[in-house]
């Protein structure tokens, strides 16, 4: 792409509707069954080509312009893959709260990956995209994916399409604190007997491809929600105010600590973001499944 022509890109959030760990390898990776769906939650990418070099500026939760933010290492992998001489300016504005569940990070990565690849017409496959992407974070091969949802089994990189959730509204609420994510798998580690089967939960897989409403509220599980709840009792506090507010199913994505709420009921949705937001202000969004 000749220089001036600029690519504008979203990267989506996500939400775990089910994510069970299911062991840890010998290098500490832990193993998962996870179900993903993207969300119209977005933060912004915007990507314009220049004549060396990586110029890289950052908008919003005064996060690293640097090879520490995941997008900018994203960027760095994808010139040592592809040896290209051009060089890029990179903008990134956060819509997405930080360490919180969100996958927020891991999707800018992606998008960098994914958008950097259309720019220069450098033709990596979707697959060599997902395998640069796996070394950046487990989530990354979902987000460089086209898919709206998936079940991720292994350390996330293996993904099995499956339908997404439609004609329903997601609130989401951040309590406004991050939570780190290797520490949320370190105390879920210790907190297990030594050969206890890790979970109770039930197996998405049981479920088929096709999944109806009462089933999937029935099944929304997180492994790691009991352990950042230890820590940040508020969570149960948020879990209750979306189920006393109408929510359908509620839950705590991925490691925290932004809990979502499933309404189908757009007009109680709507109604829980207006009562929501007097308590926690700008840490209330409300969104709806990705149809990609």
């Amino acid at each position: 792409m000749p220089l001036g022509c600029e690519l504008k890109l979203l990267a989506p959030a996500k939400i775990n509707l089910f994510l069970k760990v299911t062991g840890r390898r010998q290098d500490g990776y832990h193993l998962l069954s996870t179900w993903m769906q993207k969300l119209t939650l977005a933060d912004e990418i915007t990507l314009l080509p220049s004549s060396a070099g990586i110029e890289f500026c950052c908008e919003g939760d005064n996060l690293p312009n640097d090879e520490h933010n995941l997008a900018y290492k994203a960027a760095i992998r994808f010139y040592e893959k592809t040896r290209i001489k051009s060089g890029v300016k990179i903008k990134l504005v956060k819509k997405i709260p930080i360490a919180a569940g969100l996958g927020g990070g891991s999707s800018d990565a992606a998008v960098v990956l994914t958008g950097l690849n259309r720019l220069f017409s450098a033709a990596l496959s979707e697959s060599e995209l997902m395998e640069l992407g796996l070394s950046l974070g487990a989530d990354v091969p979902f987000f460089v994916s086209g898919l709206s949802a998936a079940i991720a089994t292994g350390i996330g990189e293996k993904l099995t399409q499956t339908d997404p959730l439609k004609n329903c509204r997601i609130v989401l609420v951040n309590p406004g604190f991050p939570v780190p994510t290797k520490w949320v798998y370190e105390t879920f580690d210790s907190m297990q007997p030594v050969n206890l089967a890790l979970t109770s939960g039930n197996n998405p897989y049981i479920l088929g491809p096709k999944i109806d409403r009462v089933a999937f509220v029935k099944m929304l599980f997180n492994d790691l929600e009991r352990v950042t709840i230890s820590r940040y009792p508020e969570i149960s506090e948020i879990k209750n105010e979306l189920f006393n507010a109408g929510a359908d199913g509620v839950l705590m994505s991925g490691s925290g600590p932004t809990v979502f709420g499933i309404f189908f009921d757009f007009d109680k949705g709507k109604q829980a973001v207006t009562n929501l937001q007097k308590k926690y202000i700008d840490g209330v969004f409300y969104t709806e499944p990705a149809l990609i």
